[in-house]
């Protein structure tokens, strides 16, 4: 019997890992694009972060327990298997502060002694006067006819708060001599002064100050009581440019006790008008001062005693 050969045909398949039509370096690209997205999006919130959230943030990851500490549904203290609070000591910082850096200005109750708290507020207070600064410049920088001004002004953060003094030149007064009302262009600037200040909550010192030549022949109207005026003038530029007056807490004179150039007291930026912007421990302090006040006056009717009779012939 005949055997019939069969055919085998062996078809061998050339494989191509992936190659141009691959579909792995797709998903290598899409966690790449993905982490660089987020890295972007850390440094945004980075960038929009505040100083205080920041610290907040830094507070939770060194005591994550104390997030919740003052009224948002956590704990501060660690809890063993007895049920038992463990005290732990809180070195982080809670939430409650961020809130309030939604009005910057406004602090806690006085009874809130955190030394962190403390620094914060101080920080704030400083974002704060840092950005009034920077209005106020702005405003000089962009019209043009404030050019008169930048020489006759300077800005510097102190102890109290924002201090603003504007100095009267030779060349370009801001009162006539010996006389306390201001000149036009000064009144402009005031006003525009006025205008950024009365928008925040923090109260305002004017002072007004002389250099050292003699005002009059008498001491009816000397530099005091000049100074004093020109601090008044100031005043009321700054009232009738936005501020309220509840923000005034002073209007001193100072003639010439605390000249800017005490080797020449002559010297015409010896003349000047200071406007300050407290902060709230400047603030506190002149609360204080007037609580004292208040508390020294005069005693009540019964514990004045009675004169004698005989004194009064």
């Amino acid at each position: 019997m005949e055997k019939t050969e069969q055919t085998i045909v062996v078809k061998r398949v050339k494989k191509v890992a992936g190659g141009a039509h691959g579909g792995s370096w797709k998903i290598a690209f899409a966690d790449f694009a993905l982490a660089l997205m987020s890295f972007f999006l850390v440094l945004w919130l980075i960038e929009s972060t505040t100083n205080l959230e920041k610290m907040a943030i830094a507070g939770y990851f060194s005591d994550p327990t104390n997030l919740g500490a003052v009224g948002d549904g956590g704990t501060p203290y660690v809890l063993d298997l007895e049920g038992r609070p463990l005290n732990v000591t809180n070195q982080g910082m809670n939430l409650s502060l961020v809130r309030q850096d939604e009005n910057p200005l406004v602090e806690s109750p006085p009874e809130i002694e955190n030394p962190e708290f403390v620094e914060l507020a101080r920080l704030r207070q400083i974002e704060t006067l840092e950005s009034l600064r920077g209005q106020v410049e702005a405003e000089i920088n962009l019209n043009q006819q404030f050019e008169w001004f930048k020489d006759s002004v300077t800005f510097e953060i102190s102890e109290d708060g924002l201090m603003v003094q504007i100095i009267d030149r030779e060349n370009r007064p801001l009162f006539n001599s010996g006389d306390a009302r201001l000149r036009p262009y000064a009144l402009e600037i005031l006003w525009s002064i006025g205008e950024i200040f009365g928008t925040v909550p923090n109260k305002i010192s004017v002072f007004g100050h002389t250099d050292s030549a003699p005002f009059g022949t008498s001491d009816v109207y000397s530099n005091w009581e000049l100074s004093s005026d020109r601090a008044n003038s100031a005043r009321r530029a700054l009232v009738d440019g936005g501020v309220r007056p509840e923000q005034l807490a002073q209007i001193i004179g100072m003639a010439d006790s605390v000249p800017m150039d005490a080797s020449n007291p002559l010297n015409p930026t010896n003349r000047r008008i200071v406007i300050m912007v407290l902060n709230e421990v400047a603030e506190s302090r002149l609360d204080a001062q007037s609580e004292g006040g208040l508390s020294a006056g005069t005693p009540p009717p019964e514990l004045i005693p009675d004169p004698d009779p005989l004194e009064l012939f």
